[in-house]
């Protein structure tokens, strides 16, 4: 055979050779990059230890749940002192009720009743709980009560209220008032201002575009906003319910 046949032979087997071996390189690196597409993704957990304890979440019906400590409650004189104030015609009464049964502090009468709270003013729909973190920031801060009223409030954005008054992180009430009448009558009993959705969501809120009042008084139908001159503040109040700041 000659010398050129047996050359030509040679490459031809050699370039057969590389050919297998690339298919079968390949075929192998296709089958690892499919398994580690479908595999799940490797999570490093930070602060993690092996003996850690497994962490504890709320369901819906734990975070529903009031404290074991019992809210403070009206007592009976407590209750007529409010119910002469509230028949006073220095009240101003607006015929919008709270807006869950969530927000009763005092069971025996069916009112949810707030001292001394600042009030924040809503001119449209609240849709989300981001708009309120700058308000409910510094109403934690301060520890005072927080009358929301606005003319609708989604779902979560209730649900979330609900809960903080109910595990007494906060002190707050939401009533929902939808008649121009009625939030014109509140913006002036309080000097709250109105504040729109794009103020909110900005972060625009200063303290003193929030109202105030003596006493807010809620019930299923109506509101009772008591000036803090026609209020005669019972002993526990100068202890409990005055506010510590000036959100």
């Amino acid at each position: 055979m000659d010398p050129w046949t047996v050359g030509l032979v040679a490459i031809v087997v050699v370039g057969l050779a590389v050919i297998v071996f690339g298919a079968l390189s390949d075929r192998r690196k296709n089958q690892r990059a499919a398994r580690e597409m479908l595999a799940a993704p490797q999570r490093t957990i930070p602060q993690f230890r092996p003996d850690a304890a497994t962490p504890h979440y709320l369901s819906e019906l734990q975070a529903r749940r009031a404290p074991a400590e019992p809210a403070a409650v009206l007592t009976a004189a407590e209750r007529r002192t409010l119910t002469e104030e509230i028949a006073a015609p220095t009240t101003t009464t607006v015929e919008v009720g709270y807006a869950s049964r969530d927000f009763v502090t005092d069971r025996a009468s069916g009112w949810a009743v707030l001292t001394g709270p600042r009030v924040l003013l809503c001119a449209e729909r609240v849709d989300s709980v981001r708009e309120l973190l700058p308000v409910l920031e510094k109403i934690i801060m301060s520890r005072t009560p927080l009358v929301l009223v606005a003319p609708e409030l989604a779902p979560e954005v209730l649900a979330t209220l609900e809960v903080n008054q109910i595990r007494g992180l906060m002190r707050l009430l939401a009533v929902v008032a939808t008649d121009p009448a009625d939030l014109a009558a509140i913006e002036e009993a309080t000097g709250a201002a109105r504040l729109n959705r794009s103020d909110l969501q900005s972060g625009y809120v200063l303290p003193t575009h929030l109202g105030r009042t003596g006493v807010w008084v809620s019930d299923r139908s109506s509101s009772h906003l008591i000036a803090d001159e026609h209020h005669t503040p019972a002993p526990s109040e100068a202890a409990s319910d005055q506010p510590t700041g000036s959100a």
